[in-house]
């Protein structure tokens, strides 16, 4: 039978966080297997009888709501032959629906944006009540629960019947979401909206103006500042909802009632985009992209290596300031274990 280590599924050019994962796992002894689309139906064959045998397998490319999906079937090939799957299939089928994941977070006791979950069955002529319209106010936005890099997504809904109508005709299966527009406040000279990364027991918060999805990690000094330790204790509470390893999180702060809050806009974005600043004008730090790299292989080598589960009290990672720590967030989910 052959064996792979660790195992990427990616469809794109090579870059920066491709780069490392291939020379890292070199570097650590780890054999290493990068799947395409050409590819993924005869690994799928080989893991099916047993002649193939992935232990981790990074998976960037599976869509669960798309029947047949090539990518997801390949997940599920490595789960059942007693690989680890890096985000586990079951669990990212439920985390990124947002009309699930919506209600996850709200029963937790996390504050998010006025929502009207409009489920896929409901007649094409939704109508809004005088209460739902007067919650979600004008423009709010309109998104499908299983979207993904702000397909269907339309920002400035005015609530006409055939708004709403069009913006279901992209995925009739789908549930949609209409939910209240956060307009955040100005912390100096920055938007106070932040994508915010978990990477097994590491929370990095970052700085994203969602208006030019620019990112600038946030400092020791600004952490301290702003007091932005809501933004860790929301996405960690998330993570023991969604029990997801790797994701990033929306999260703003605005003004209500006179006071500031924070606020969970999109809660479970899974597949992190890798694109390196030093390859697009509106990528991750490159800090970040290496970090994250780094992390996936040294989690496969534990598991593979020492049979030992990841999973460890948070720390939290900020712009030149290396690792700080707070009470009371637990611990990491668990990966499900590789046999």
């Amino acid at each position: 039978m052959k064996e792979y280590d660790l195992a990427l599924t990616w469809d794109k050019d090579p870059c920066l966080f491709t780069d490392i994962l291939e020379s890292d796992c070199k570097k650590k002894g780890l054999s290493f297997l990068w799947i395409t689309f050409e590819e993924a139906r005869g690994i799928i064959k080989d893991l099916e009888s047993n002649k193939l045998r992935i232990k981790v397998l990074l998976d960037t490319e599976a869509t669960y709501d798309e029947e047949g999906d090539l990518y997801a079937r390949l997940s599920y090939a490595v789960k059942d032959s007693g690989g680890v799957v890096v985000n586990d299939p079951d669990r990212t089928r439920m985390s990124v629906d947002k009309a699930v994941m919506y209600y996850e977070i709200k029963g937790a006791g996390i504050i998010t944006p006025y929502t009207v979950v409009v489920r896929n069955w409901e007649p094409t002529v939704f109508k809004l009540t005088a209460e739902e319209k007067e919650k979600l106010k004008t423009p709010f936005i309109i998104k499908p629960g299983c979207g993904w890099g702000h397909r269907g997504v339309i920002y400035n809904a005015k609530g006409t019947i055939r708004e709403i109508a069009r913006a279901r005709d992209f995925d009739r299966g789908d549930n949609f979401l209409l939910q209240e527009k956060i307009y955040p406040v100005t912390l100096e000279d920055k938007r106070a909206w932040f994508r915010v990364f978990h990477v097994f027991d590491k929370v990095i918060p970052c700085w994203w103006d969602d208006t030019t999805s620019k990112y600038h990690q946030v400092t020791r000094n600004e952490f301290q500042k702003y007091k932005l330790s809501p933004l860790v204790r929301i996405i960690t509470k998330i993570a023991d909802l969604s029990r997801m390893s790797w994701f990033s999180t929306e999260i703003a702060i605005e003004k209500k009632d006179g006071k500031l809050r924070f606020i969970s806009i999109d809660h479970v974005n899974d597949q992190c985009d890798m694109e390196a600043s030093s390859e697009s004008k509106d990528g991750v730090p490159d800090n970040i992209v290496k970090f994250t790299a780094y992390s996936i292989v040294h989690a496969a080598r534990t598991l593979i290596k020492n049979k030992t589960q990841l999973h460890k009290k948070y720390t939290i990672l900020l712009k030149k300031s290396g690792q700080i720590s707070l009470k009371g967030l637990g611990y990491a989910p668990k990966l499900l274990s590789y046999t």
